[in-house]
């Protein structure tokens, strides 16, 4: 990839409202080459999508709480299930299968301590855990949809 393709990543995904002509000034394109540019890019897969970053605290959620799910059923069938919970969730914002003792982590955005109880009672209704274990975050260091472009 040209130096200034990551260029022109990195600015949108800094600002994807940025115009062509700033853009362009940016990067020392005008307008019309910088336009073909991001339409390569998005062409190439390169941008998924465009997207508006919500205000978390005018949302009411303060903040993340992570929940370690381990399971003794890994067949088919709860994997199916399991998934389309998740994705039906929309307080899951995040989910990943993991090694090790934990085999499932989730980043949920919720109001208090009252909504993860709710949030809890709901999931483990759903469908059998050997363990849940929820943990809000104190402070929050550090979030982004920034990511890095160093390996392509």
């Amino acid at each position: 990839m040209k130096e200034i393709d990551k260029k022109i990543l990195q600015i949108l995904q800094e600002n994807g409202e940025i115009s062509m002509e700033e853009l362009g000034s940016k990067v020392n394109l005008s307008p019309s080459p910088c336009y073909r540019r991001v339409k390569n890019l998005k062409d190439a897969g390169f941008i998924d999508k465009s997207v508006a970053v919500l205000n978390k605290q005018k949302l009411n959620l303060e903040r993340p709480y992570f929940v370690h799910i381990k399971t003794t059923s890994h067949n088919k069938e709860w994997t199916d299930q399991f998934k389309k919970i998740v994705k039906e969730t929309p307080q899951i914002v995040e989910c990943h299968r993991l090694m090790g003792e934990v085999d499932y982590l989730l980043k949920v955005r919720l109001k208090n301590s009252e909504s993860y109880n709710e949030f809890y009672f709901d999931l483990i209704n759903k469908i059998d855990f050997a363990s849940v274990s929820g943990f809000p975050s104190l402070e929050e260091l550090k979030e982004t949809t920034v990511l890095p472009l160093d390996y392509v």
